[in-house]
């Protein structure tokens, strides 16, 4: 289950998706915000026609809206359908009113908005996180700019995490801006790993919006995914490696065993056998690096070395790999420490900052398709 982010510039037909408009600015009555085909399905969800099937082209999501402005989180339940005569798809259901705790809150918006798009899923979206930008709102003005700067001319259109935390930076909103909700990819990974520092930036965020146990549960099953998702690049990585002489061979351990404390192994060309775990994020190399009590036992009793493969920008078939080599040193210094801890009290694992370890330069790994693979 990997996160895609889209933007999306608003059209007045998608403005009919909210009552107010459509009572307002007669523009037709789609009573649906657009997602383009081009976008939806060429570059984020590419079996998403083949999926849709199954739902008679109605499939249901979770949608959660914030903005304009300030305003908060409203959670509703919608679908995106696709019929044989749409070009593009549609985010559709029933008119989003304006909630009566904030009668005017969608008023504001007109053509010409941004539309944030965080979609959740793997092969389908299941969950969207809309966040609606608009030009005239004071605390989204700048923001609105940038984002429409990054559109140019299309109207939809995929962007990548890192640049939009480049744009968000740029606008710098005030910290209780809920577009600010994209910020914590990093500190949402490491709570989902079970680090105390995300969980800690997650529990002191400047929206007072707390965590709940659906966003914590995706979250988990979206790192083990990039887990999985990374040990797939490296057992590439090795395979080249064979092919062209470089190791003599390899084992894919964590793949028949998934309670092994360390995911590969290989053999060098002078016999000896290295032990090796994959730790992958999406995000920067900078990210906390999560390592459990029985892998850190592993590298510290193992007859044999143990390196730590760090897979960061991973995407769905590429990332870029920094290798630590020999952390028996390491692992005997903490587990000294962990020693210490009372008979009755265990450490189930530590969180690490990659700076603390030695780490060769960067390699990049592209996974390249077989010669007779149709995708």
């Amino acid at each position: 289950m990997m996160d895609k982010l889209a933007l999306k510039r608003l059209t007045a037909s998608d403005l009919t998706f909210f009552e107010w408009q459509h009572q307002h600015i007669k523009a037709g009555h789609q009573k649906a915000i657009n997602l383009n085909a081009d976008v939806l399905v060429d570059k984020l969800f590419p079996s998403l026609p083949q999926f849709a099937k199954e739902y008679d082209g109605r499939i249901p999501v979770d949608l959660f809206i914030y903005g304009p402005g300030l305003q908060p989180e409203l959670n509703l339940q919608r679908k995106i359908i696709k019929h044989g005569a749409y070009k593009n798809w549609r985010l559709d259901g029933e008119f989003i009113h304006n909630p009566e705790d904030s009668p005017d809150r969608f008023n504001v918006l007109q053509p010409s908005d941004i539309l944030v798009c965080h979609f959740v899923g793997d092969i389908a979206p299941r969950t969207i996180r809309a966040f609606f930008v608009s030009s005239v709102v004071d605390h989204d003005r700048k923001l609105h700019a940038l984002l429409a700067a990054c559109l140019g001319g299309r109207a939809m259109d995929k962007i990548e995490q890192r640049r939009l935390e480049q744009v968000i930076a740029e606008a710098s909103p005030v910290a209780e801006h809920p577009i600010r909700e994209l910020l914590l990819e990093a500190a949402l990974e490491d709570a989902a790993l079970g680090g105390p520092v995300g969980r800690r930036r997650i529990h002191l965020r400047k929206s007072g919006k707390r965590l709940s146990k659906s966003e914590l549960k995706n979250a988990r099953i979206r790192a083990e995914e990039i887990g999985m998702r990374g040990e797939e690049i490296v057992g590439f990585h090795l395979r080249l490696q064979k092919e062209t002489g470089k190791i003599a061979d390899f084992e894919w351990v964590s793949e028949r065993d998934a309670a092994a404390p360390y995911d590969f192994w290989f053999h060098g060309h002078n016999g000896e056998k290295v032990l090796l775990d994959v730790k992958s994020t999406t995000g920067e190399f900078e990210r906390r690096i999560h390592i459990s009590l029985s892998e850190l036992v592993a590298m510290r009793d193992e007859p044999v070395r143990y390196d730590l493969y760090r897979l960061y920008d991973v995407a769905d078939s590429s990332g870029s790999l920094r290798i630590a080599e020999d952390l028996r040193g390491f692992a005997r210094d903490v587990l000294d420490v962990l020693d210490g801890l009372p008979t009755s009290v265990c450490c189930d694992g530590i969180s690490v900052e990659p700076s603390c370890l030695q780490f060769g330069p960067p390699i990049e790994i592209s996974i390249q398709p077989e010669p007779n693979d149709e995708s």
